[in-house]
Protein backbone atom coordinates (compact mmCIF):
# COMPACT_ATOMS: atom_id res chain seq x y z
CA UNK A 1 0.00 0.00 0.00
CA UNK A 2 1.17 3.50 -0.89
CA UNK A 3 0.15 6.11 1.71
CA UNK A 4 0.57 9.86 1.37
CA UNK A 5 0.88 11.07 4.98
CA UNK A 6 0.93 14.67 6.27
CA UNK A 7 4.11 16.06 7.83
CA UNK A 8 3.83 18.67 10.59
CA UNK A 9 7.64 19.13 10.63
CA UNK A 10 7.97 17.32 13.97
CA UNK A 11 11.12 15.19 13.88
CA UNK A 12 9.44 12.74 16.26
CA UNK A 13 7.05 11.82 13.45
CA UNK A 14 9.71 10.28 11.19
CA UNK A 15 10.69 7.09 13.03
CA UNK A 16 7.14 5.85 13.79
CA UNK A 17 6.09 6.39 10.18
CA UNK A 18 9.16 4.53 8.91
CA UNK A 19 8.09 1.51 10.98
CA UNK A 20 4.62 1.28 9.43
CA UNK A 21 4.31 -1.58 6.96
CA UNK A 22 3.44 0.52 3.92
CA UNK A 23 5.11 2.62 1.25
CA UNK A 24 5.06 5.95 3.10
CA UNK A 25 5.40 9.27 1.31
CA UNK A 26 5.12 12.35 3.50
CA UNK A 27 4.03 15.77 2.31
CA UNK A 28 4.52 19.22 3.74
CA UNK A 29 5.14 22.89 3.02
CA UNK A 30 6.68 25.97 4.58
CA UNK A 31 4.22 28.21 6.47
CA UNK A 32 4.39 30.87 3.76
CA UNK A 33 5.86 31.08 0.27
CA UNK A 34 5.26 33.04 -2.90
CA UNK A 35 3.22 30.17 -4.36
CA UNK A 36 1.28 29.24 -1.23
CA UNK A 37 -0.59 26.03 -0.50
CA UNK A 38 -4.01 24.63 0.28
CA UNK A 39 -3.62 25.45 3.97
CA UNK A 40 -3.12 28.67 5.87
CA UNK A 41 0.41 29.48 6.98
CA UNK A 42 -0.38 29.96 10.69
CA UNK A 43 -1.71 26.37 10.85
CA UNK A 44 1.80 25.14 10.02
CA UNK A 45 4.77 25.29 12.43
CA UNK A 46 7.17 28.15 11.75
CA UNK A 47 10.37 26.69 10.23
CA UNK A 48 13.18 28.01 8.07
CA UNK A 49 14.26 26.71 4.68
CA UNK A 50 17.39 25.26 6.30
CA UNK A 51 15.26 23.36 8.85
CA UNK A 52 13.07 22.09 6.02
CA UNK A 53 16.14 20.81 4.14
CA UNK A 54 17.30 18.99 7.28
CA UNK A 55 13.85 17.46 7.73
CA UNK A 56 13.80 16.21 4.14
CA UNK A 57 17.23 14.60 4.63
CA UNK A 58 15.99 12.98 7.84
CA UNK A 59 12.96 11.57 6.03
CA UNK A 60 15.14 10.16 3.28
CA UNK A 61 17.51 8.56 5.78
CA UNK A 62 14.50 6.77 7.30
CA UNK A 63 13.42 5.40 3.92
CA UNK A 64 10.57 7.88 3.39
CA UNK A 65 10.01 10.03 0.30
CA UNK A 66 9.04 13.70 0.49
CA UNK A 67 6.34 15.48 -1.47
CA UNK A 68 6.25 19.30 -1.33
CA UNK A 69 3.00 21.25 -1.69
CA UNK A 70 2.68 24.01 -4.28
CA UNK A 71 -1.08 23.72 -4.47
CA UNK A 72 -2.60 27.15 -3.91
CA UNK A 73 -5.34 27.48 -6.56
CA UNK A 74 -4.40 31.05 -7.50
CA UNK A 75 -1.21 33.16 -7.51
CA UNK A 76 -3.00 36.46 -8.17
CA UNK A 77 -1.24 36.61 -11.59
CA UNK A 78 2.17 36.93 -9.90
CA UNK A 79 3.40 34.04 -12.04
CA UNK A 80 3.33 36.31 -15.10
CA UNK A 81 5.18 39.32 -13.68
CA UNK A 82 8.89 39.27 -14.56
CA UNK A 83 10.39 39.70 -11.08
CA UNK A 84 8.02 37.34 -9.29
CA UNK A 85 8.30 34.80 -12.12
CA UNK A 86 12.06 34.79 -11.56
CA UNK A 87 11.45 34.24 -7.85
CA UNK A 88 9.06 31.42 -8.70
CA UNK A 89 11.76 29.64 -10.69
CA UNK A 90 14.27 30.22 -7.87
CA UNK A 91 11.81 28.64 -5.42
CA UNK A 92 11.56 25.59 -7.67
CA UNK A 93 15.38 25.47 -7.88
CA UNK A 94 15.52 25.44 -4.07
CA UNK A 95 13.11 22.48 -3.98
CA UNK A 96 15.20 20.65 -6.56
CA UNK A 97 18.41 21.27 -4.60
CA UNK A 98 16.65 20.19 -1.38
CA UNK A 99 16.06 16.83 -3.08
CA UNK A 100 12.28 16.72 -2.74
CA UNK A 101 10.98 13.67 -4.58
CA UNK A 102 7.82 15.24 -5.97
CA UNK A 103 5.60 18.29 -5.80
CA UNK A 104 1.83 18.76 -5.71
CA UNK A 105 0.23 21.50 -7.83
CA UNK A 106 -3.26 22.79 -8.57
CA UNK A 107 -2.47 25.35 -11.29
CA UNK A 108 -2.04 23.82 -14.79
CA UNK A 109 0.64 26.35 -15.74
CA UNK A 110 2.82 25.28 -12.80
CA UNK A 111 2.57 21.68 -13.97
CA UNK A 112 3.79 22.67 -17.44
CA UNK A 113 6.53 24.93 -16.08
CA UNK A 114 7.93 22.28 -13.74
CA UNK A 115 7.82 19.55 -16.36
CA UNK A 116 9.65 21.81 -18.82
CA UNK A 117 12.36 23.22 -16.56
CA UNK A 118 12.62 20.55 -13.81
CA UNK A 119 11.74 17.31 -15.63
CA UNK A 120 13.34 15.15 -12.93
CA UNK A 121 10.64 16.18 -10.44
CA UNK A 122 7.52 14.05 -10.21
CA UNK A 123 4.44 16.27 -10.38
CA UNK A 124 1.20 15.33 -8.69
CA UNK A 125 -2.12 17.09 -9.23
CA UNK A 126 -3.85 18.27 -6.06
CA UNK A 127 -7.41 17.53 -5.00
CA UNK A 128 -7.79 21.32 -5.17
CA UNK A 129 -7.61 21.03 -8.99
CA UNK A 130 -11.05 19.33 -8.85
CA UNK A 131 -10.28 16.39 -11.11
CA UNK A 132 -13.74 14.84 -11.07
CA UNK A 133 -14.25 13.61 -14.62
CA UNK A 134 -12.60 11.57 -17.34
CA UNK A 135 -11.99 14.71 -19.39
CA UNK A 136 -10.15 16.53 -16.58
CA UNK A 137 -8.03 13.52 -15.75
CA UNK A 138 -6.99 13.12 -19.40
CA UNK A 139 -6.28 16.84 -19.65
CA UNK A 140 -3.88 16.88 -16.69
CA UNK A 141 -2.21 13.70 -17.87
CA UNK A 142 -1.64 15.34 -21.27
CA UNK A 143 0.16 18.21 -19.49
CA UNK A 144 2.57 15.71 -17.97
CA UNK A 145 1.06 14.78 -14.59
CA UNK A 146 2.69 11.72 -13.06
CA UNK A 147 -0.16 11.24 -10.61
CA UNK A 148 -3.54 12.75 -9.78
CA UNK A 149 -5.35 13.15 -6.48
CA UNK A 150 -8.97 12.73 -7.53
CA UNK A 151 -11.51 15.09 -6.03
CA UNK A 152 -13.12 13.65 -2.90
CA UNK A 153 -16.65 14.36 -4.18
CA UNK A 154 -16.31 11.30 -6.41
CA UNK A 155 -14.98 8.95 -3.71
CA UNK A 156 -18.25 6.98 -3.77
CA UNK A 157 -18.98 7.27 -7.49
CA UNK A 158 -17.59 3.88 -8.42
CA UNK A 159 -18.74 3.97 -12.03
CA UNK A 160 -16.84 7.22 -12.57
CA UNK A 161 -13.76 6.05 -10.67
CA UNK A 162 -13.54 2.96 -12.88
CA UNK A 163 -13.98 5.08 -16.02
CA UNK A 164 -11.17 7.44 -15.03
CA UNK A 165 -8.92 4.51 -14.18
CA UNK A 166 -9.52 3.05 -17.64
CA UNK A 167 -8.93 6.39 -19.37
CA UNK A 168 -5.51 7.36 -18.01
CA UNK A 169 -2.18 5.65 -17.36
CA UNK A 170 -0.86 7.95 -14.63
CA UNK A 171 -1.18 7.03 -10.97
CA UNK A 172 -4.46 7.87 -9.24
CA UNK A 173 -5.08 8.58 -5.56
CA UNK A 174 -8.00 9.38 -3.28
CA UNK A 175 -8.28 11.46 -0.12
CA UNK A 176 -9.30 9.04 2.61
CA UNK A 177 -10.33 11.12 5.60
CA UNK A 178 -12.09 14.22 4.35
CA UNK A 179 -14.74 15.75 6.60
CA UNK A 180 -15.81 18.40 4.06
CA UNK A 181 -19.45 18.74 3.12
CA UNK A 182 -20.45 16.71 0.08
CA UNK A 183 -20.62 19.10 -2.91
CA UNK A 184 -19.67 21.94 -0.56
CA UNK A 185 -20.72 25.34 -1.96
CA UNK A 186 -17.93 27.08 -0.05
CA UNK A 187 -15.08 24.94 -1.34
CA UNK A 188 -13.75 27.06 -4.21
CA UNK A 189 -13.85 30.20 -2.09
CA UNK A 190 -12.31 28.39 0.90
CA UNK A 191 -9.38 27.07 -1.14
CA UNK A 192 -8.71 30.54 -2.49
CA UNK A 193 -8.78 32.19 0.94
CA UNK A 194 -6.36 29.60 2.33
CA UNK A 195 -4.09 29.81 -0.70
CA UNK A 196 -3.78 33.60 -0.51
CA UNK A 197 -3.38 33.55 3.29
CA UNK A 198 -0.31 31.30 2.91
CA UNK A 199 1.39 33.47 0.27
CA UNK A 200 4.25 35.75 1.23
CA UNK A 201 2.90 38.49 -1.06
CA UNK A 202 -0.43 38.63 0.78
CA UNK A 203 -1.03 42.35 1.54
CA UNK A 204 -2.93 41.40 4.73
CA UNK A 205 0.04 39.41 6.10
CA UNK A 206 -1.91 36.17 6.28
CA UNK A 207 -5.04 37.51 7.97
CA UNK A 208 -8.26 35.69 7.19
CA UNK A 209 -11.62 34.83 8.71
CA UNK A 210 -12.67 31.20 8.63
CA UNK A 211 -16.11 32.03 7.26
CA UNK A 212 -16.25 28.80 5.23
CA UNK A 213 -15.41 26.35 8.02
CA UNK A 214 -17.83 28.14 10.34
CA UNK A 215 -20.65 27.57 7.86
CA UNK A 216 -19.60 23.96 7.28
CA UNK A 217 -19.66 23.29 11.02
CA UNK A 218 -23.09 24.85 11.39
CA UNK A 219 -24.41 22.84 8.42
CA UNK A 220 -23.24 19.56 9.95
CA UNK A 221 -24.60 20.37 13.41
CA UNK A 222 -28.02 21.28 12.02
CA UNK A 223 -28.14 18.37 9.57
CA UNK A 224 -26.45 15.27 10.97
CA UNK A 225 -26.69 13.46 7.62
CA UNK A 226 -23.82 15.70 6.47
CA UNK A 227 -21.44 13.75 8.72
CA UNK A 228 -22.30 10.64 6.71
CA UNK A 229 -22.53 12.28 3.28
CA UNK A 230 -18.97 13.58 3.67
CA UNK A 231 -16.82 11.46 1.34
CA UNK A 232 -14.51 9.81 3.89
CA UNK A 233 -13.33 6.26 3.31
CA UNK A 234 -13.18 3.74 6.15
CA UNK A 235 -9.85 1.92 6.53
CA UNK A 236 -11.78 -1.35 6.13
CA UNK A 237 -13.04 -0.27 2.69
CA UNK A 238 -9.65 0.63 1.18
CA UNK A 239 -9.49 -2.76 -0.54
CA UNK A 240 -12.44 -1.82 -2.77
CA UNK A 241 -10.41 1.05 -4.21
CA UNK A 242 -7.29 -1.06 -4.55
CA UNK A 243 -9.25 -3.62 -6.58
CA UNK A 244 -10.35 -0.81 -8.93
CA UNK A 245 -6.73 0.17 -9.53
CA UNK A 246 -6.38 3.20 -7.25
CA UNK A 247 -2.63 3.52 -6.63
CA UNK A 248 -2.29 5.60 -3.47
CA UNK A 249 -4.26 6.91 -0.52
CA UNK A 250 -3.83 10.37 0.93
CA UNK A 251 -4.43 11.21 4.60
CA UNK A 252 -5.27 14.86 5.25
CA UNK A 253 -4.14 16.67 8.41
CA UNK A 254 -0.94 18.75 8.16
CA UNK A 255 -2.05 20.89 11.11
CA UNK A 256 -2.72 17.87 13.32
CA UNK A 257 -0.44 16.78 16.22
CA UNK A 258 2.07 13.97 15.77
CA UNK A 259 0.11 11.41 17.78
CA UNK A 260 -2.97 11.99 15.63
CA UNK A 261 -1.02 11.59 12.37
CA UNK A 262 0.56 8.33 13.52
CA UNK A 263 -2.83 7.02 14.66
CA UNK A 264 -4.46 7.81 11.30
CA UNK A 265 -1.57 6.37 9.28
CA UNK A 266 -1.60 3.20 11.38
CA UNK A 267 -5.36 2.81 10.88
CA UNK A 268 -5.23 3.14 7.10
CA UNK A 269 -2.11 0.99 6.68
CA UNK A 270 -3.66 -1.81 8.76
CA UNK A 271 -7.06 -1.49 7.03
CA UNK A 272 -8.74 -1.48 10.42
CA UNK A 273 -9.86 1.00 13.04
CA UNK A 274 -11.70 0.28 16.26
CA UNK A 275 -13.64 3.16 17.76
CA UNK A 276 -14.73 6.62 16.67
CA UNK A 277 -14.16 7.14 12.96
CA UNK A 278 -14.47 10.89 13.51
CA UNK A 279 -11.20 10.80 15.46
CA UNK A 280 -9.16 10.03 12.31
CA UNK A 281 -11.01 12.43 10.00
CA UNK A 282 -9.37 15.73 9.11
CA UNK A 283 -11.65 18.01 11.09
CA UNK A 284 -11.40 21.79 11.26
CA UNK A 285 -12.37 24.26 13.97
CA UNK A 286 -13.37 27.75 12.79
CA UNK A 287 -10.87 30.46 13.74
CA UNK A 288 -9.53 33.89 12.93
CA UNK A 289 -5.89 34.19 11.88
CA UNK A 290 -4.09 37.48 12.44
CA UNK A 291 -0.41 37.93 11.59
CA UNK A 292 1.26 41.34 11.58
CA UNK A 293 4.92 42.34 11.31
CA UNK A 294 4.76 43.86 14.82
CA UNK A 295 3.80 40.62 16.53
CA UNK A 296 6.34 38.05 17.61
CA UNK A 297 3.92 35.21 16.86
CA UNK A 298 0.69 34.54 15.09
CA UNK A 299 -2.52 35.24 16.97
CA UNK A 300 -5.14 32.54 16.50
CA UNK A 301 -8.57 33.06 18.03
CA UNK A 302 -10.95 30.12 17.99
CA UNK A 303 -14.42 31.29 17.08
CA UNK A 304 -16.35 28.13 17.81
CA UNK A 305 -15.72 24.47 18.60
CA UNK A 306 -18.28 22.01 17.26
CA UNK A 307 -19.71 19.49 19.74
CA UNK A 308 -18.05 16.11 20.08
CA UNK A 309 -19.10 13.73 17.32
CA UNK A 310 -19.03 9.95 17.64
CA UNK A 311 -19.28 7.77 14.53
CA UNK A 312 -19.06 4.09 15.47
CA UNK A 313 -16.74 2.70 12.80
CA UNK A 314 -17.67 -0.93 13.45
CA UNK A 315 -21.36 -0.12 12.99
CA UNK A 316 -20.57 0.92 9.41
CA UNK A 317 -19.71 -2.57 8.15
CA UNK A 318 -21.29 -2.89 4.70
CA UNK A 319 -22.14 0.82 4.61
CA UNK A 320 -20.24 1.38 1.36
CA UNK A 321 -22.11 -1.29 -0.61
CA UNK A 322 -25.12 0.99 -1.11
CA UNK A 323 -23.05 3.39 -3.19
CA UNK A 324 -21.97 0.76 -5.68
CA UNK A 325 -25.32 1.27 -7.42
CA UNK A 326 -26.49 4.68 -6.18
CA UNK A 327 -26.06 7.85 -8.28
CA UNK A 328 -25.64 10.44 -5.53
CA UNK A 329 -25.03 13.37 -7.87
CA UNK A 330 -28.50 13.19 -9.40
CA UNK A 331 -30.40 11.19 -6.78
CA UNK A 332 -29.48 12.76 -3.44
CA UNK A 333 -32.79 14.63 -2.99
CA UNK A 334 -34.83 11.41 -3.43
CA UNK A 335 -32.64 9.35 -1.09
CA UNK A 336 -32.65 9.17 2.70
CA UNK A 337 -29.88 6.62 3.18
CA UNK A 338 -27.30 8.91 4.83
CA UNK A 339 -29.89 10.34 7.23
CA UNK A 340 -30.98 6.84 8.21
CA UNK A 341 -27.35 5.90 8.92
CA UNK A 342 -26.85 9.10 10.92
CA UNK A 343 -30.00 8.42 12.97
Amino acid sequence: MHLLVPANWDRELILPLSQIKADIEIYGVLPTSMIGSGGSGPDIPQITTKQAEEYIRLAHSAGLTFNYLLNAPCMNNMEWQEDTHRELVQHLEWLSNAKVDSVIVAIPYLLELIKTQFPHLRVEVSTIAHVDSVARAKFFESLGADSINLHSNINRDFKLLKAIRSAVNCELGVLTNTSCLYQCPYEYYHNNTLGHASQSYNPLNGFYMDYCVLHCALSSISDTSQFIKSRWIRPEDIHIYQEMGIDFFKIGGRAMPTKWIINAATAYSSLHYQGNLHDILNNFSPKTINTTPNLSSTQIATIASPPKVYIDNQALEGFIDFFKKQDCLSGCSQCNYCQEIAD
